[in-house]
């Protein structure tokens, strides 16, 4: 667990001042905490987070940004993703709600969905490595610019919040332009073709979040969805390890690797592929998951969404962050994106018990 600073002064060397006053309460800006806690360093107190989405449809309401909307106009997309810090008292801003961001923009036909419901692909339109093709405008692309002009315009707003990206990596794009079923079985049938296809994909997506560091991100929140119900870990082994090694040196900033199901098996295999992070599932257990993780990488999560988050109470879901944060998680957030029928007190309740923890 990240190290929080306590009240005592540290007592001086022989022949120096003493110290009469010592650091006390919440010191650190939540820039400053989050990156210190994705690190694993010392913190004020454990972080409050939005990895995934935190936006719910009363949060919509309370500045007038609704979805779809607010996923192509910048303006719509900085307002609300303003209320997880405003309102919820979340240390980050995150301004992705969807899994649209590549894929759309290399050419995957989205449907845009309604205010309650998340975007989707409306088909797959590639089923073949060589159909690919990289826009010379990628970055121009409706889902890539909407989404660096809302974290310029973040970057203006709150210079003292963390502002976390979002990048769908190779294996989750190509569940949403080829589809799940054809890009699993190929993984047994023809796993040389879903090789070509990562191939293909990862520079949109490498090229994604380096976009987003230059649009003003602290960390980007890398998703490539080997879930434990889908993969094997052998299959992200095989399949991602050695890329994912690659990519980390390569996006231009910290990672922070989403992966969901039951993954206690690769948590191991994540640290060794040099993410900073990693954003955990409530089906994993934290103590587990902090004996896997080590000293290498750190572990923000796993508040669970549809029975604590959205069926439980404020307290309930306080009394689990005082538990996550006892077993060792360097950071607080909802285990994914938050049913957008969430209730906006179980969401304070994260800053509220990280703040008296």
């Amino acid at each position: 667990m990240a190290q929080t600073q306590t009240s005592a002064p540290v007592a001086a060397p022989e022949g120096h001042a003493e110290v009469t006053s010592s650091l006390s309460g919440e010191w650190m800006t939540p820039r400053r905490r989050f990156l210190s806690a994705l690190y694993r360093g010392r913190v004020d107190k454990v972080p409050a987070c939005s990895l995934s989405s935190c936006v719910t449809v009363e949060l919509m309401d309370i500045v007038d940004a609704p979805f779809p909307e607010a996923h192509l106009d910048a303006e719509m997309m900085a307002r609300l993703a303003g209320t997880v810090h405003e309102v919820l008292g979340m240390d980050t801003v995150m301004p992705v709600w969807h899994s649209q961001l590549e894929s759309d923009a290399l050419g995957g036909v989205t449907d845009w969905a309604e205010k309650d419901n998340w975007p989707s692909p409306s088909k797959f339109v590639i089923s073949d490595p060589e159909q690919v093709k990289i826009p010379a405008d990628f970055r121009e692309q409706p889902t890539m610019k909407t989404v660096t002009d809302a974290m310029r315009l973040l970057r203006r707003r709150y210079p003292d919040v963390a502002i976390v990206g979002k990048v769908y990596g190779p294996w989750s794009v190509a569940y949403q332009m080829v589809g799940i079923e054809d890009v699993l079985m190929d993984t047994i049938l023809d796993p040389d073709k879903v090789r070509r296809y990562l191939d293909a994909f990862v520079p949109a997506c490498i090229d994604s979040a380096r976009a987003q560091f230059e649009a003003g991100a602290d960390a980007v929140m890398w998703a490539d969805h080997t879930t434990g119900d889908l993969c094997s870990a052998e299959t992200y082994r095989d399949f991602l390890l050695e890329m994912h090694q690659q990519i980390t040196q390569e996006i231009g900033g910290p990672g922070i690797f989403h992966c969901c199901g039951k993954t206690i098996d690769r948590v191991h295999l994540f640290a060794n592929a040099g993410w900073d992070c990693f954003h955990f599932e409530s089906q994993v257990d934290a103590r587990e998951a902090r004996a896997a993780a080590g000293e290498r990488m750190s572990l923000f999560g796993n508040l669970n969404n549809p029975t604590l988050l959205y069926q439980g109470t404020a307290e309930e879901t306080y009394q689990a962050c005082w538990e996550l944060m006892d077993a060792g998680v360097d950071g607080l957030a909802p285990e994914g994106s938050v049913p957008l029928i969430t209730k906006k007190e179980p969401l304070q309740a994260i800053a509220r018990a990280a703040a008296d923890w």
